[in-house]
């Protein structure tokens, strides 16, 4: 073979292998970005590793088929709006979105990014969907609708707090949608034969303000809202709790965990597993407007007995018998 042509053979030679580390890092580059946003005081969240543990049984691997932009906040809902821009100006290809606030704040960033949500109020009354069959927009996902088993919730601190007059509920002052979370409340309190006190928490560091507002109104039962940021801090809110030896019904699992007296409500874990069907589908070129929202209707009710003996709180045999868990 002529010295010129082995020449040109070995030059191309070098040319693919040289090519070839490029071409890999091209290609990682390339992959889809899927953008976190919500709020939860853990680094990263527990959330994080459903998600991708969904994924993968769905066939997306994290490093190989996308990779993941954690914005996920540890300030509150003060920090909704910016996480949500730097999102969009990162050019993720997908944003998952928990909660009201945090799924407004990213859809007021972008009418273009496909955007999940895992949402506890009507995402239509929210403004990020048209219905929940077709929401037309670019926000589709899972939907809890926690609004409504406000009054399941007080209906248990009845049973367990016979003769209860009055209840104090706490709501994240800070949230989307502060003022119809209030009136809902309020509306199912005094439906049920009860006088509500609303208590705003703007911050975290107001929770010892808040138990004494509690004490002071001498309030029977304690109702926790659902809202992201008090789910965020649920170990400090029940030791809180717990201190002041308050009965007390939860909205979300996170409160169980910490050592909660009793949460009846959808698992949010299994509402992040099911958001893995949305992601697997607007990844492979779906419209989020016309995937339909679905609605979680699968409830539990889990009783903490090591809580309740603790503090000196006797658990009605019915409410037991109706627990899906009973953590002794």
């Amino acid at each position: 073979m002529p010295r010129q042509v082995r020449r040109r053979k070995l030059l191309v030679t070098l040319g693919i292998l040289l090519a070839a580390p490029l071409a890999r890092g091209q290609q990682q580059a390339r992959l889809p970005v899927i953008g976190l946003l919500w709020n939860d005081s853990v680094k990263p969240s527990p959330y994080v590793a459903t998600l991708v543990g969904a994924l993968k049984e769905q066939g997306l691997v994290a490093g190989r088929d996308f990779r993941i932009d954690d914005r996920v906040g540890l300030e509150g809902y003060g920090s909704m709006a910016e996480g949500a821009a730097s999102l969009v100006r990162s050019r993720v290809d997908l944003i998952v979105a928990y909660g009201r606030t945090a799924t407004q704040a990213a859809a007021k960033a972008t009418k273009e990014i496909p955007i999940v949500t895992i949402i506890g109020t009507d995402p239509i009354e929210a403004g990020v969907a048209e219905s929940l069959a077709h929401p037309g927009r670019n926000v589709t996902g899972v939907v809890t609708l926690s609004r409504e088993l406000v009054g399941k919730r007080l209906e248990l601190l009845k049973e367990l707090v016979p003769g209860l007059s009055k209840v104090a509920i706490l709501i994240a002052g800070g949230s989307a949608g502060v003022g119809a979370i209030e009136r809902n409340a309020e509306a199912v309190a005094r439906s049920l034969g009860v006088q509500p006190h609303i208590i705003k928490l703007s911050s975290v560091d107001d929770l010892d303000g808040a138990m004494a507002e509690v004490q002071q109104v001498r309030a029977g039962g304690l109702y926790v809202g659902g809202n992201t940021m008090l789910a965020a801090n649920a170990g400090r809110i029940v030791s809180a709790v717990a201190k002041h030896r308050i009965p007390a019904v939860y909205a979300t699992e996170p409160f169980i965990n910490a050592g909660g007296l009793m949460v009846y409500g959808p698992s949010i874990h299994k509402s992040f597993a099911r958001t893995a069907a949305y992601v697997y589908r607007l990844l492979k070129g779906a419209k989020p407007g016309e995937l339909p929202i679905q609605q979680v209707e699968i409830l539990d009710l889990t009783i903490n007995m090591k809580t309740a003996r603790a503090q000196g709180i006797k658990i009605p045999q019915l409410i037991v018998l109706r627990a899906h868990r009973v953590i002794e």
